[in-house]
């Protein structure tokens, strides 16, 4: 009840400020895509028509029923709606060639057995089939004229008798097809490539008086149609109720509007399914079923239309999709609120980035200028502060008692949806939520940038210290085995602990299967994908495992296993894993350098026994201690470091016994690796830096 609440309350809210915004649906009301626009003259007959560009939304007046209807329901839009129903000829264009010709398409999709029988049919099955199809469509046209008079009479409205006179003369398939919108050849009808019952058609109506003549638009007959709607619960026999939202008496939903596609979030007794039964007494069993239902939550139906109207309002302009997964935070006030599930990545806009948290001189690029600075390089370790600085932006705008909602619906079957997760905060308890997150489980992630070249443009890549995104996780702990269905079980996980706060530790298992995927270079590769492409891909997983493995020790339940750990090379650490880390990062470096300097191209020795050392790393050290004889050697031919000093620092620093254990790593081997590769890469950045300015010097 409290989020359709919190809905409701933002619709007012939002409606108060004069928000013109047709996307937002009065009650009554139902922001649809249409494609033709038939204008009519002030004598009911057809000047013209016109077909949209792409699919445009407007909002159309629909009924309590028409709202949610789908597959066969017979329930008509007030005003604006399809051929079938708008037509009056509309039942003697459903020849059996047109019949043939859009049946197989059909026939393929859900519901397609009709279809998939009329195509096996005989001639005499098929005709029947066309019969049984006209007379619904005579239904459809006579459900929607009789409403479409009613509402006439009601209001009075000039434009809906022009549209009621017109439609009852029965010439609008005819007139489209002489002004050759439509196309009839060979008994089919045809709207060029489209099949014109596929196509929802808008009235327009030129007024001499009145040069605003699109009917969808018109505030007098939105507000009529509202007044109309209203009054029918007053003609019926149905009795006020209390409305739990409100807490005024008013007329109980007694259907709830579609949220995404046909699928509702809240579902409406149809007296021959679900029947309340066991917690209900007033059911069909006991003839009362007038009271059916009624000791459920009963809901005003205008509080219903705005609340859910809102919903889709809120999801269309800021929900985050995961396919059919929609999750969406918002505040009553309508002011800005970042979703947890964003991409903390994404909040940093390069082209005008805010360099005021940039304060470390040294970090700037040398040779960059007062006019052009590529600041791109040198904000990684403040990347979190620009994110949490932004975030505090957003927070100041909110007032400190102003509630903020977070949602997530998920679609269980085509018609249903469920509300998965919702959690009302306070301003000061989101960000700080949100600040958690940032602090306890950032580190270096990979990404890439695009830097504007003359016409072209480069692609950089940046380690940025920042929180993994919750794709970034996904595709690191599944690979190529994620799917719609794990990408939004993992979502459902990762939620609360971005959003929860710091006691909200993250599930085990994914930090568990994301060192599993980090220690492995080729887990989850296709060999087509490309050896550049593998190589990005673990070094994503490896900041993603690492991001995990630290925020799941800063939130660990036992207190003793609480660690903080440094985002830079921690010398003094002397843990094993952390040790064995840094040793095989060493490794590695020793021998890429070498086949660097023989222009070779190929894996590391560490890098193809990295899955073995993480479980036996004592005797798998000794084998690649022993294959790093021969680089080392072609090293110490030309030179350079054998990297010999800094094996011998590392294994000073083990504990008695603790070299010789052989047992199985932790995560904390991935950060000890990690920090050892970042500060290898930080070394050769300074050299190459201090040696472009010797050079810049000596010229």
């Amino acid at each position: 009840m409290s989020w359709m609440q919190k809905l409701y309350r933002t619709y007012e809210f939002v409606q108060n400020q004069g928000l013109d915004d047709e996307e937002l649906a009065l009650p009554f009301h139902l922001s649809k895509a249409v494609h033709l626009k038939v204008v009519l003259n002030d004598k009911a007959e057809l000047v013209r028509a016109e077909r949209f560009e792409g699919k445009k939304q407007v909002p159309i007046q629909v009924t309590e029923k028409s709202s949610k209807r789908s597959g066969s329901t017979i329930a008509a839009y007030a005003l604006h709606d399809g051929l079938q129903y708008i037509a009056k000829t509309a039942k003697d264009y459903l020849t059996i060639e047109y019949l043939s010709q859009i049946a197989p398409k059909r026939a393929k999709g859900k519901g397609g057995k009709k279809w998939q029988d009329f195509l096996a049919g005989s001639d005499e099955e098929k005709q029947n089939f066309a019969d049984a199809e006209k007379a619904k469509y005579q239904s459809y046209f006579e459900c929607y004229g009789k409403q479409l008079s009613d509402w006439a009479e009601f209001s009075g409205l000039q434009e809906i008798n022009i549209v009621l006179r017109y439609v009852q003369k029965g010439s609008l398939i005819d007139d489209l097809i002489e002004k050759k919108y439509f196309s009839f050849e060979d008994n089919i009808l045809m709207s060029g490539k489209d099949d014109p019952f596929g196509l929802t058609i808008v009235w327009a109506v030129d007024m001499p008086s009145d040069p605003h003549s699109d009917l969808w638009s018109k505030s007098n007959i939105k507000s009529q149609w509202i007044k109309y709607q209203e009054s029918q619960s007053e003609q019926g026999n149905k009795s006020k109720e209390l409305c739990y939202i409100t807490g005024e008496e008013d007329y109980p939903v007694e259907a709830y509007p579609k949220i995404d596609g046909n699928a509702k979030v809240v579902s409406a007794n149809d007296y021959t399914g679900f029947t309340f039964r066991g917690r209900f007494y007033g059911d069909r069993d006991n003839g009362a079923k007038s009271e059916l239902g009624s000791q459920a939550v009963i809901l005003g139906r205008g509080v219903s239309q705005k609340a859910f109207n809102m919903l889709k309002w809120l999801i269309k302009r800021q929900g985050i999709c995961n396919g059919d997964q929609k999750t969406v935070v918002w505040a009553i006030s309508g002011k800005e609120v970042p979703s947890p599930m964003k991409d903390s990545f994404g909040m940093i806009d390069w082209d005008n980035l805010d360099t005021s948290t940039v304060e470390n001189e040294e970090e700037m690029p040398s040779e960059t200028n007062i006019s052009g600075k590529d600041w791109s390089s040198s904000v990684g370790q403040k990347a979190a502060e620009i994110i949490k600085k932004k975030l505090h932006g957003y927070r100041v705008n909110l007032e400190n008692h102003e509630q903020i909602s977070l949602l997530v619906l998920d679609k269980s079957t085509d018609g249903r949806m469920a509300l998965t997760y919702y959690q009302e905060f306070l301003p000061a308890d989101y960000f700080a939520n949100l600040d958690a997150w940032i602090d306890d489980f950032s580190w270096y992630q990979r990404h890439s940038i695009e830097k504007p070249n003359g016409k072209k443009s480069d692609k950089q890549t940046l380690w940025v210290f920042v929180p993994p995104s919750p794709a970034a996780i996904g595709y690191a702990v599944y690979g190529q085995a994620l799917s719609d269905t794990l990408k939004k079980q993992l979502y459902a996980r990762l939620l609360p602990v971005i959003a929860g706060g710091k006691n909200v530790p993250i599930p085990y298992y994914l930090v568990q299967k994301s060192f599993q995927v980090a220690c492995n270079p080729y887990a989850n590769h296709r060999p087509e994908g490309g050896e550049k492409i593998r190589k990005a891909n673990w070094q994503r997983n490896i900041g993603v495992a690492c991001a995990l493995y630290k925020g799941w020790r800063a939130r660990h339940h036992d207190l003793s296993q609480r660690r903080t750990y440094l985002m830079s090379l921690d010398t003094e650490n002397r843990s094993r894993d952390y040790l064995f880390g840094r040793l095989l990062a060493i490794a590695e470096n020793i021998e890429s350098y070498a086949l660097y300097l023989a222009e070779e191209k190929r894996a590391t020795t560490a890098e193809r026994y990295m899955q073995r050392f993480a479980e036996h790393p004592f005797a798998t050290w000794r084998n690649i201690e022993l294959a790093l004889k021969p680089y080392q050697d072609r090293l110490r031919s030309r030179g350079k470091d054998t990297g010999t000093q800094a094996i011998g620092e590392i294994m000073e620093l083990f504990q008695r016994n603790d070299f010789i254990c052989d047992d199985k790593l932790s995560g904390e081997f991935l950060l000890g690796y990690h920090c050892q590769k970042m500060e290898i890469n930080r070394q050769i950045a300074e050299r190459k830096a201090a040696k472009q300015k010797k050079t810049k010097t000596a010229e």
